[in-house]
């Protein structure tokens, strides 16, 4: 059956059938994101393409706004990462908290407790510390009280790291070890709501050096011989004008976090600080055209008529028509010449959808028929932005009421858009070309739908970090690891046939049982990184190690698809996951981020994951539209095609989870205590792993 024709199921004689779907559903589609506002990757072809200037791409993009000029007001930023945790500061140089003086080289620790401001000094992630002061004079800003480490320079423009305050991360997963230490300009501080929460307070031209490079890429501005300047100009006007209007919104808002006028998340805009761990994030050669970006428009605004600053989104491609006013944008829609600049992929991009995860998702429809699209916001090829479907099955039809948003079987914006949602798709500008616009779609008056397939019944292995092996249902007991000088065990790869499975220690050593090939290991590979994670190719003839520090080390035909360790992440990596295909692979992060690499698809992220409640391991749904995120706290976020079927997030806890497994059908999972005791969900039996007792670092299923 060649792709993109129709399959039909052979009736019985007299029988009337179903034509179905074929098993393997293209979608095509244009631009990445939400469509609101600025286009990142049609402002770079504006300025290289077309020449244009950034006074001309953001007055494309932002139609109804005038240009204005704005203050260099400070920025307060909550630091996401430290939420209800103690304050660890250091500084190469003196410093001070509410005016008790410290030396260079000295490390505190600032906190809250019953109202009451403290400071102790000689502290650290292992360390509370000598108390040095109490009952501190404290600030108050919004009704809520605050005490700030001041450096003691006052020039926040150096880039001299011995002179910026440095905040100590310490491990989600075990608070007495340092996980990192980022410095950042300005003044760093804590907040009493109801408990600690930190925040840097830094003057806003500074702020974006640690914004403009995390939002763009600091490289466009030497394309096209340096006229990709104006696109990373344009990114600095957007920045600046998007956290003026946030900053003007919170303060007049009375939720929870009014405090600070942003956040340094993805929720409102990612923002790095100035360096971590000794390595520059704002200054030095690489961020030379972000820094001239942000003094070439320094204090430049967009401005409503009305004189309020404008809230300037801003999205990674359009596909060629940015969304508009009554789309959700606060900007008219404009046709976007410049994103189709060369190297943008995100401009016109395809990928597939398994049949039987869009009947896994729409379980009334029984099999499916054929999709129609029945409406179009008119902008553009194929009638712009997708603003209904009809979802036909052999059983019935999905037409989404009942869904939020939509009415009548239409929405009006990107967020409102459920099957972009429910398949988490780049944009919400896409199509069928197996299924044409105009054609016909409806509900055969009968059909047969495809036959379940067999699987073999559910298995699950559970491994110590002494190498010994626990084996239930039909996973089989196929040996124990050997502890060698490479260190514990830390990671477990299943044979995808199930007859075997792969040992890796935190030092890289592998060790292969049963019909798993030995493909080699990663000792020495990688210096002091720990490997905590594995993953068995799809085919079975390879696997690959991921470590906490974002590396990936590939072996037999596993492909090397890109790792993260350069990126200097504020967050460790827990998990590996194989795409379906094997040419892809996803690594989870502690702190709920996902990302995707090759052909696995980026379905988003889990909730911001704090202390206690880090990530611990992920596992993909069959044909890779969804996936699973667990949490040390036994949270399980479904994210994508991948449904929840239950955890144990609201119940009293007394151990970690370590690990996850799911069920080849992917309709339940395992989650699994230290201690060996299992959880069981959905289809997963319920096997006694209990009795593996303490040391228990992963879990792996088969079937």
């Amino acid at each position: 059956m060649t792709a993109g024709s129709m399959a039909f199921a052979v009736p019985p004689a007299g029988a009337q059938t179903a034509e179905l779907a074929p098993s393997v559903i293209v979608v095509e589609g244009r631009g990445f994101g939400h469509g609101n506002g600025l286009s990142q990757w049609g402002a770079l072809g504006y300025a290289v393409d077309h020449r244009w200037t950034s006074d001309q791409i953001v007055e494309h993009y932002y139609s109804n706004t005038t240009r204005s000029s704005a203050s260099n007001p400070d920025v307060w930023v909550h630091l996401t990462g430290n939420d209800r945790n103690d304050l660890l500061v250091t500084s190469a140089s003196a410093f001070s908290v509410a005016d008790e003086q410290f030396d260079g080289g000295d490390v505190v620790r600032i906190g809250v407790s019953s109202g009451a401001f403290w400071v102790r000094s000689n502290a650290g992630c292992g360390r509370r510390g000598d108390l040095a002061a109490d009952g501190l004079s404290a600030s108050s800003r919004r009704g809520d009280r605050y005490i700030e480490a001041v450096p003691s320079g006052s020039d926040y423009t150096v880039d001299d790291q011995s002179q910026l305050l440095v905040m100590i991360y310490c491990d989600s997963r075990d608070p007495a070890v340092e996980s990192r230490r980022t410095a950042y300009r300005g003044t760093l501080g804590v907040v009493d709501q109801n408990g600690p929460f930190s925040f840097n307070r830094v003057p806003l031209e500074q702020y974006l050096r640690g914004v403009v490079p995390r939002e763009s890429i600091p490289e466009w501005g030497a394309a096209g011989g340096g006229r990709g300047i104006a696109a990373l100009e344009a990114q600095a006007i957007a920045a600046r004008s998007y956290v003026l209007s946030l900053a003007a919104s919170r303060a007049r808002s009375g939720s929870q976090g009014r405090f600070t006028d942003t956040c340094d998340w993805w929720n409102c805009q990612v923002y790095g600080g100035a360096a971590r761990d000794g390595n520059a994030l704002d200054h030095g050669t690489r961020y030379i055209h972000t820094n001239t970006a942000i003094r070439n428009t320094a204090g430049h605004v967009r401005v409503h008529d009305d004189g309020s600053i404008a809230f300037a989104e801003f999205h990674a491609s359009s596909g060629g028509w940015t969304a508009g006013l009554d789309e959700g944008s606060r900007f008219p829609g404009v046709q976007d010449l410049g994103d189709s600049t060369a190297g943008n992929s995100n401009h016109a991009w395809e990928f597939r959808i398994s049949r039987s995860d869009i009947e896994a998702a729409y379980p009334s429809i029984g099999s499916l028929v054929c999709i129609q699209i029945t409406h179009r916001n008119g902008n553009g090829a194929w009638g712009g932005r997708t603003r209904g479907m009809r979802i036909v099955g052999t059983d019935g039809v999905e037409e989404f009421e009942g869904h939020s948003g939509v009415e009548n079987g239409q929405w009006n914006r990107w967020a409102r858009d459920p099957f972009r949602k429910r398949f988490s798709l780049r944009s919400d500008w896409y199509r069928f070309p197996q299924f044409p616009d105009g054609q016909a779609c409806e509900r055969p008056a009968s059909g047969t739908p495809d036959p379940p397939s067999d699987t073999d019944s559910p298995g699950l292995w559970v491994l110590k970090s002494d190498g010994t092996v626990f084996a239930d249902g039909s996973a089989e007991h196929l040996g124990n690891g050997t502890v060698s000088s490479s260190g514990r065990f830390t990671a477990m790869a299943a044979h995808p046939d199930g007859d075997g499975y792969w040992l890796a220690t935190s030092g890289g050593d592998v060790q292969s049982f049963g019909d798993a090939t030995y493909h080699g290991n990663a000792v020495g590979a990688r210096g002091a990184e720990s490997v905590v994670a594995m993953a068995a190719h799809p085919d079975g003839n390879g696997y690959w190690l991921a470590t906490s520090q974002g590396s990936v080390l590939a072996f037999g035909a596993a492909g090397h698809w890109g790792a993260v360790a350069h990126l200097w992440l504020a967050a460790e990596v827990v998990d590996i996951e194989a795409s379906p295909t094997g040419d892809g692979y996803w690594l989870a992060l502690d702190d709920g981020r996902v990302l995707a690499f090759g052909d696995a698809r980026d379905l988003g992220c889990g909730p911001l994951l704090r202390s206690g409640m880090a990530g611990i391991g992920l596992a993909a749904s069959p044909g890779g539209g969804g996936y699973w995120l667990a949490g040390a706290d036994t949270a399980v976020h479904a994210i994508g095609a991948a449904d929840h079927h239950g955890d144990r997030a609201d119940r009293q806890n007394r151990l970690r989870a370590v690990g996850f497994a799911a069920t080849a059908s992917g309709n339940g999972y395992w989650l699994v205590w230290s201690d060996g005791t299992s959880f069981n969900y959905g289809d997963a039996p319920d096997y006694r792993t209990s009795r593996a007792g303490l040391g228990v670092v992963a879990a792996e299923s088969v079937g």
